[in-house]
C-alpha cells in the first residue's frame, strides 16, 4: 500500500483549528445541514374500495374504471392511514349524476366529525351523464399521522349519485384553487 505524502501546509490548516478548539473547549464550527421535512401526501379513496352501502358500477371514464352508486340514506366508509406528519387537507369529491330530477345532498365526515355538506350537480344528461364526472370541494380537515375514517352519506334528491373518488390533498383551502 502506497502512502500519499501529507502536505505540511494543508495539515496545519486542518489540524491547528481542531487542536485550538480542543484546548479552548470551544465547539467546532459546523456547516448547516439541510433537513428535509417529511411531506404530507395526497390520499385518493376510490369509491369502489370503500365499505358499506352502494353498488359498484363499471364506468369507462371513472378513475379505476368503477364508481359506487349511492342512493338517499346510504353511506360509504373508507379507512386510511396518514403518514408521516400532521397537515391540513382539503377534501374533494369526484362523482357523476345524470340529469333526471332533484339533486342529492352529500355529507362528508372525517373521524366522525362533519366536514362539509353540499348539493351535488348534474354531470350530464340522463344517459351519458353517468360517465361524465365533476369534482366539488368538500371542506378541510387537519389530520395527524395514524389511522382515520372518512364517511360519505347521501340524502334527498331523485335517487342516486355515483362516487368515483374522494381526494384529500395537503394544503388546506388553497389546495383546490
Amino acid at each position: 500500500m502506497s502512502r500519499v505524502p501529507l502536505d505540511p501546509l494543508l495539515a496545519a490548516c486542518v489540524l491547528v483549528p481542531l487542536f485550538a478548539a480542543c484546548i479552548s473547549h470551544q465547539p467546532l464550527p459546523t456547516q448547516p445541514s439541510i433537513a428535509a421535512a417529511p411531506l404530507a401526501i395526497v390520499v385518493a379513496l376510490e369509491g369502489e374500495a370503500g365499505s358499506g352501502d352502494g353498488q359498484v358500477r363499471e364506468r369507462s371514464r371513472a378513475s379505476g374504471g368503477q364508481t359506487v352508486h349511492l342512493g338517499p340514506g346510504e353511506r360509504r366508509l373508507w379507512s386510511f392511514i396518514v403518514r408521516p406528519v400532521q397537515a391540513e387537507y382539503s377534501l374533494a369529491v369526484t362523482y357523476s349524476n345524470g340529469k333526471e330530477g332533484p339533486n342529492e345532498m352529500i355529507h362528508v365526515a372525517v373521524d366522525d366529525r362533519p366536514v362539509a355538506s353540499f348539493q351535488n350537480r348534474d354531470s350530464g344528461d340522463s344517459v351519458e351523464g353517468w360517465n361524465l364526472f365533476v369534482t366539488d370541494p368538500a371542506g378541510t380537515s387537519t389530520l395527524g399521522p395514524g389511522n382515520h375514517t372518512l364517511t360519505l352519506d347521501v340524502t334527498g334528491g331523485d335517487g342516486c349519485v355515483e362516487i368515483d373518488v374522494v381526494t384529500l390533498k395537503p394544503g388546506g383551502v388553497a389546495a383546490w384553487q
